[in-house]
């Protein structure tokens, strides 16, 4: 969230402060850039996780072997 926060503010100062009023039309596109990138990222992580997790809970363990000998007590 302090990154996406950051990278917000810097859109704003870099788009706006050295230009003035004209260059909101610049930070307008770097803000649409950056929530882009922020959703996409997220929609990626979620599904590689919902993936994951698939793919994780078709997995049948094979059951463990039967020992030939009876292992000897003492």
């Amino acid at each position: 969230m302090r990154t996406a926060i950051g990278l917000i503010t810097l859109g704003l100062l870099g788009g706006v402060v050295p230009t003035g009023l004209p260059g909101i039309n610049h930070a307008a596109q770097v803000l649409a850039g950056t929530a882009g990138a922020l959703l996409l990222s997220a929609a990626l992580c979620c599904l590689v996780g919902a993936v994951a997790t698939r793919a994780a809970s078709s997995f049948v363990p094979s059951a463990p072997r039967r020992q030939r000998r009876p292992v000897a007590s003492t």
